[in-house]
């Protein structure tokens, strides 16, 4: 038995035909586009640890929305002086880190387990893993410096995804 040709369904057939082919590609458009902005926030989120690790103020500040917020916390407190607000205050801090504390290293941030909290066509709030290491000429080996998790909220700007407010969770074991 062969498949029915359009001219011989119902209209009632028919209309069911059409809506159900409508209905999943706005389906796959949908899914395409939840998977394009994840892609596209995942691309930022590794262009995140390659600029501040190759030392790239002005980069890592692009970034970051104009008004973007990072903020540092330890257990329920925020880090004191931590908390940076704006996109130059952003690269004014990358470049006195890299001139000053990471001069004489080399820092790398590992990040895993990226998961979207939120998201819709023009912002996300995400959570990841991140463990920081550095090197010193002296080292033999990278150590450990620190790790945590960072939640970023993003906003989408008509140059792209950008951090709003990026704030670390530093890692700070009580034995709990």
């Amino acid at each position: 038995m062969s498949a029915p040709s359009l001219m011989s369904l119902s209209s009632g057939k028919l209309l069911s035909v059409l809506a159900l082919w409508w209905f999943s590609q706005t389906l796959l458009a949908d899914e395409l586009s939840t998977l394009s902005n994840k892609l596209a926030i995942a691309e930022v989120l590794a262009q995140y640890s390659y600029r501040w690790d190759s030392k790239d103020a002005a980069g890592f500040a692009q970034l970051f929305t104009e008004d973007a917020v990072m903020e540092r916390w330890l257990g329920e407190a925020l880090v004191q002086d931590s908390r940076i607000q704006g996109r130059q205050a952003i690269q004014h801090y990358a470049q006195q880190s890299h001139a000053g504390r990471l001069a004489d290293r080399q820092t790398r941030h590992h990040i895993s387990a990226l998961v979207f909290l939120e998201l819709t066509e023009d912002s996300a709030v995400t959570e990841n893993m991140a463990l920081i290491t550095h090197q010193t000429a002296a080292d033999s080996a990278a150590f450990i410096r620190s790790s945590g998790i960072y939640r970023n909220t993003w906003e989408k700007t008509p140059s792209g995804w950008k951090i709003k407010k990026r704030v670390l969770y530093t890692d700070s074991f009580t034995g709990n």
